[in-house]
């Protein structure tokens, strides 16, 4: 008997700051659970140059599985990041407004209604942002402002059903609603134990007596042993059992991260005799000819006076240039940014250095801002 796999799916890591379009530095592995639904199914994953594929033992009509598994089903993996340009100085982690926290995660779930079936053009999966990952058996202790009387617990499976949060001391289902009151120090505080339970994503409601408004919402990724604490987030493929798309024509699925933007300012430094900034007249100009995608033409705008009366550097005077744009992070440099003095427009730096990823960007005002220095 020949040993034959077909392919399930496969899965793209797509990152538009590098060239070629996917992500360097980023390994996914299956979680404990996946990896034994694997075993049981007689599939394997195998890391591939730009993501993940995922086989199965077929027979000889190369759709047949040897060992069929039944949908709804849901393949898991976790997202390690494995050197390679500073990850977190590049890519927008971001899900709308909300910006990635410690201790959350970023999550990535497709949804079977819309499988694609075409490598060519993928079911593109967005970034989402969970709260964490924890163990089945958790504890939880929450504060919340004004302190109500009473609260509604509730906890929703990864489909969106209400389950209960656990076992009574009879060993019996608790309460899908249970209601909690907070302890002499105004705390809700109430236990999730899980165990036995698939893993994957939970959600913990805490809801007002009224059942009107969520009060406090977590969403964490359940898992029986905490191996994946570390890992940046979590990968869930589902397949659903309608429609049923289960060892049925192969499917193409892209993760994609998103490149950073960033304004920049540049910290004009004024070490020597030969330039005096407080007649310079200094200008950051943008000579890009033709502009080449993702860049645009960027202006930049002087910050405070020529010398700066608030920012000196080893007590050297500075003139600070702001980008009126944010400018992407990018593989391929930006190039052609001219700092000239006057009179005479004279070119002092014809190509302007670009912030480095390793940088902490830090944020004014609401706006990320990636400084530079440059000494003249």
């Amino acid at each position: 008997m020949n040993i034959i796999y077909s392919r399930l799916f496969e899965l793209s890591i797509l990152h538009d700051y590098f060239q070629d379009g996917f992500a360097k530095g980023i390994h996914l592995a299956p979680t404990e659970e996946t990896q034994w639904l694997l075993s049981k199914g007689r599939m394997i994953s195998r890391e591939t140059p730009t993501g993940l594929v995922v086989l199965y033992k077929a027979e000889d009509d190369l759709t047949t599985p040897l060992v069929p598994l039944t949908s709804p089903i849901d393949f898991y993996f976790f997202i390690h990041l494995q050197g390679g340009p500073n990850f977190f100085g590049i890519t927008d982690l971001s899900e709308g407004s909300r910006k990635l926290k410690n201790q959350e995660i970023v999550s990535f779930s497709n949804d079977p209604s819309s499988a694609s079936n075409d490598s060519a053009s993928p079911e593109n999966i967005s970034l989402s942002i969970w709260d964490g990952i924890i163990a089945k058996h958790t504890s939880q202790r929450v504060t919340l402002n004004p302190t109500p009387s009473k609260v509604i617990l509730r906890v929703l499976d990864p489909v969106g059903n209400s389950i209960p949060s656990g076992l009574d001391a009879n060993g019996n289902p608790s309460p899908l609603d249970m209601e909690l009151t907070p302890d002499d120090q105004d705390h809700f505080s109430f236990e999730i134990n899980l165990s036995g339970k698939s893993e994957g994503n939970y959600t913990f409601l805490l809801r007002d007596e009224g059942d009107t408004t969520d009060l406090w919402k977590k969403e964490y990724f359940l898992t029986e042993k905490v191996f994946g604490s570390r890992a940046l987030g979590v990968v869930k493929i589902s397949y659903a059992s309608a429609p049923n798309h289960l060892y049925g024509t192969k499917e193409f699925y892209a993760l994609d991260f998103k490149r950073k933007s960033t304004k920049w300012l540049y910290y004009i430094v004024s070490q020597s005799n030969k330039v005096d900034v407080s007649s310079a007249q200094l200008a950051i100009s943008d000579k890009s000819a033709p502009v080449t995608p993702p860049y645009a033409l960027y202006a930049f705008d002087q910050i405070g006076a020529a010398p700066n009366t608030d920012i000196k550097i080893n007590d050297s005077d500075t003139v600070l240039f702001k980008s009126q744009d944010p400018i992407p992070f990018f593989e391929v440099p930006k190039i052609k940014l001219e700092l000239s003095r006057k009179p005479g427009n004279k070119v002092l730096i014809s190509n302007m250095p670009n912030p480095s990823s390793s940088n902490i960007q830090k944020v004014d005002l609401g706006e990320e801002i990636s400084e530079i220095y440059v000494y003249i």
